[in-house]
């Protein structure tokens, strides 16, 4: 799990170039920090989930995903993007959201000792961060694009 998320939201948008230098990069670096904060937090969340981690030590770990995911959201909503970003940054908010859900879900899981509940939240999580991600990486692939 933590490999897809550090692929996805390590890969940062290029500062810009061109037409209103200054508030691309500013807007670039501002969403740069949000990402970063969050893979950090995820970094030392996995860190503390292994392969004997009872069931209540992955869902606090868990909660702490998603507490993280919902200071990005919270923070990418805070941003104001240079106009021709704001529908791509937009669809970055929604995305990011969509990150806080699938971790809340498997929180959630987790915190029922369900067995059951569970194994389908570490298989719906898995799915969840990998379709996440790829809208992540194809937004800010885009992001970089418009922002050229």
């Amino acid at each position: 799990m933590r490999a897809a998320l550090a692929v996805a939201l390590a890969l940062f948008l290029a500062t810009g170039c061109g037409d209103d230098t200054k508030a691309k990069n500013s807007y670039v670096t501002a969403v740069n920090k949000a990402q970063s904060d969050f893979v950090a937090v995820v970094d030392d969340s996995e860190s503390r989930i292994s392969g004997n981690a009872t069931d209540d030590d992955t869902a606090t770990q868990l909660d702490l995903i998603r507490a993280a995911a919902v200071k990005v959201v919270a923070e990418l909503r805070a941003i104001d993007p240079p106009d021709e970003a704001s529908k791509l940054h937009g669809d970055l908010v929604r995305e990011a959201q969509g990150l806080v859900a699938a971790f809340k879900t498997a929180a959630d899981a987790y915190h029922s000792g369900k067995p059951s509940d569970i194994l389908a939240a570490k298989v719906d999580l898995s799915k969840d961060v990998t379709r996440v991600n790829a809208q992540l990486n194809a937004t800010i692939q885009a992001l970089n694009e418009k922002l050229r």
